[in-house]
């Protein structure tokens, strides 16, 4: 019957119409119960998903005759002509007592629905694992390997740029030796020019005097 467990759950979520909003508080659950539980935000089409489940999951799993499930079915179905709650619970169980509701009943077949959500869940957990570990696990191995991969690019970046330093290093040294080389050349070649001129000059002014005075 839709809004029973919408109704349920509405005891510890909030029910959010924006999709996606998510905002966990801590509150206590009404009534007398004293353990905490967390209060979370769910979206339309999330309470829609959970609650077609739970809905579905309890009716498959009925037992023959009043239970826990009809009552609670019913109580709610009462909920808007008997406003009091201690009368409507008491109209409610007076309505499938004439079926062959009784207090312990109720209370056992509570217990069996508690039960059979306990296995849900149990099986919830083991699908989420295994989805878990197919979907986020493949993930994770392309993360590592791309972490891997940057990490031994970067090293070979690294390498490169010190090999690259390295040769701008070692070609600043080539210019000045190649520099230092051409200037020293430059001032050879001056020399020489000056000495062979000199030389040159003294073999005339020899060759002119022979002829002068000889």
């Amino acid at each position: 019957m839709p809004g029973f467990f919408k109704k349920a759950m509405g005891l510890f979520v909030e029910f959010d119409e924006a999709p996606g909003n998510s905002l966990p508080q801590h509150v206590s659950p009404p009534g007398t119960a004293a353990r905490v539980v967390a209060r979370q935000a769910l979206n339309s089409e999330e309470l829609n998903k959970f609650e077609s489940h739970f809905e579905k999951l309890f009716e498959q799993a009925n037992l023959p005759g009043p239970d826990y499930f009809e009552f609670m079915r019913m109580n709610e179905t009462l909920e808007q002509h008997i406003k009091d709650d201690k009368a409507r619970l008491s109209a409610t169980f007076a309505s499938l007592a004439h079926q062959g509701l009784t207090k312990d009943i109720l209370i056992a077949t509570a217990h069996k629905y508690k039960e059979l959500i306990a296995e849900d869940r149990t099986k919830f957990e083991r699908s989420a694992s295994q989805k878990g570990e197919q979907g986020i696990g493949a993930k994770r191995a392309e993360l590592t390997s791309l972490e891997e991969t940057a990490r031994r690019n970067g090293e070979a970046i690294q390498k490169l740029t010190e090999e690259i330093n390295h040769a701008h290093q070692a070609i600043a040294a080539l210019k000045t030796a190649i520099t230092t080389e051409e200037e020293k050349l430059q001032k050879n070649r001056q020399g020489y020019l000056v000495a062979s001129d000199a030389m040159l000059l003294k073999i005339d002014s020899d060759v002119q005097q022979i002829k002068n005075e000889l």
